[in-house]
């Protein structure tokens, strides 16, 4: 015998479950319905007995049967007999009737359970499930779980699943019903290897504490780094994962399987056209993931950048520039701030760095007319002063009287007056240096100044004397002192 309530076995004269406590019952219980229906037919019998028809009936029966002595004298007891039989009969079936009538559903389901009878258990449980309302979902579920036992228990494994499937119902059952009856279905699973089943159920699930719980199982399309487009240059194409498992590709545009490339690194693409990169992750159980696309178009893949030397920094001593590049390459650069191109200064032995800060961009172009990225440096050349400042004014002097522009130290003109040069701070032109400014004041015989508007800048290191100018665009610049 079964216990109704957990399911053991109950050992041969206990009268109680020794794992659960249930007590066992062996006597049917009445209710005062089925007593008064027992009452009421026994009644019935009586009186038809002793009813005047009946009588009648007898009588006739004893007229017609005159010729047998013997048969008159038996015929009382056998229709008393009969009598009895009758009324015994409707009371055991009125008593049986009244047992059932008086249990629930779920009571004999439980009887019909401990008595082997599965079928008939999983019947009576089915009507109980159907009495129950909807919005009783605690109840609902308990049922449904004990209709799970009862199927498991007969063997009907797919009836006992498809029980089990109603209970992860999110809309109806709470979370944790819901993760109980996932719990065994996923066992099932397991038992069976079949992961893709479980990945797919536990993909189905809305609530995100239950998808963080049974993760494992899922397998999530990998990223792919950069976002698609169109790009000028070579590219490196990362993939991502979040889970143990390997990655998959391909760049022709087939969907990828455990038979296409292993990404282990980084993907470059070089050469110019379309690639369809198509990847899927594989998670521990073999489960595939969606399929991640990126589309990459490649314009411009020109050679790589060419590697200037000499890093950007402070420069104190004449410094080369020297540049490098890919075979079969042509190097250009600009000093002015433009872009470099084909049509700008073609490198070819090493640059001589300018005094100051000059900044310098460097291009590669390959045979094929395609340029790389450009390369930019900038450096700030500084020598030591060794020219003062008043060295400096007497070397305007001293090459303004040998040309003949003034007529002794004194800075004396013709037609009387002198000129002054007056010290008017420093000043660094890019590529060139570091300059002292001095302007030109013409000191007349009355006592009147004058600036002329010439400036002259003298160079702090080697002392080489210019005119100092602007160009179009504002910038101070050099003007050799014997072009005046």
């Amino acid at each position: 015998m079964k216990c109704p309530k957990c399911g053991a076995t109950i050992p041969d004269g206990l009268l109680y479950c020794e794992i659960c406590g249930e007590e066992i019952s062996f006597v049917p219980e009445f209710d005062p319905e089925v007593e008064n229906q027992i009452d009421a037919t026994l009644s019935d019998m009586a009186d038809n007995l002793n009813s005047a028809d009946f009588d009648t009936k007898r009588l006739h029966l004893i007229k017609s049967n005159q010729h047998s002595i013997s048969l008159k004298a038996m015929l009382p007891a056998i229709i008393k007999g009969a009598t009895i039989f009758i009324i015994a009969l409707v009371v055991c079936l009125i008593i049986i009737k009244g047992i059932h009538s008086a249990k629930s559903n779920e009571e004999q389901a439980k009887d019909y359970y401990v008595n082997g009878n599965y079928d008939k258990a999983i019947e009576m449980l089915m009507s109980a499930i159907a009495e129950v309302p909807e919005d009783d979902t605690e109840k609902r579920s308990e049922l449904l779980f004990e209709l799970y036992g009862y199927q498991t228990e007969a063997g009907y494994e797919e009836s006992a699943r498809d029980t089990l499937f109603e209970l992860t119902n999110e809309e109806l059952y709470d979370k944790e019903t819901v993760s109980t009856a996932a719990g065994y279905i996923i066992d099932y699973y397991l038992e069976n290897k079949d992961y893709e089943s479980i990945s797919s159920m536990v993909e189905g699930f809305a609530d995100a504490g239950l998808r963080s719980k049974y993760a494992e199982y899922l397998s999530v399309k990998p990223t792919i780094f950069p976002e698609e487009g169109e790009y000028e240059n070579s590219l490196e194409v990362t993939m991502g994962k979040d889970s143990q498992g390997e990655i998959y590709y391909t760049v022709n545009g087939e969907d990828p399987n455990t038979d296409s490339i292993m990404y282990e690194a980084p993907l470059i693409l070089e050469e110019d056209g379309e690639y369809i990169v198509k990847a899927v992750f594989v998670n521990k159980y073999g489960i595939l993931s969606d399929v991640a696309t990126a589309v990459y178009t490649l314009l411009n893949t020109g050679p790589a950048a060419p590697e200037v030397l000499e890093e950007s920094g402070d420069y104190s001593q004449t410094t080369m520039i020297a540049v490098v590049s890919e075979p079969g390459c042509s190097i250009y650069y600009t000093n002015d701030g433009s872009d470099p191109d084909e049509n700008s200064t073609p490198y070819i032995s090493p640059i001589n760095m300018p005094v100051g800060t000059t900044t310098y961009k460097f291009i590669a172009v390959d045979e094929n007319g395609k340029y790389s990225d450009i390369v930019e440096r900038t450096y700030h050349l500084t020598y030591s002063r060794l020219v003062s400042v008043d060295q400096a004014r007497a070397s305007i002097i001293q090459i303004l009287l040998k040309l003949d522009i003034i007529l002794d130290g004194n800075g004396s003109i013709r037609g009387g007056g002198h000129y002054e040069y007056m010290y008017d701070g420093d000043i660094e032109i890019e590529g060139s240096g570091e300059y002292y400014v001095f302007k030109e004041t013409l000191m007349a015989n009355d006592g009147t100044t004058k600036d002329t508007g010439l400036l002259y800048a003298v160079n702090t290191h080697d002392g080489k004397v210019n005119r100092l100018g602007y160009d179009s665009s504002g910038k101070y610049t050099l003007i050799t002192i014997s072009n005046r």
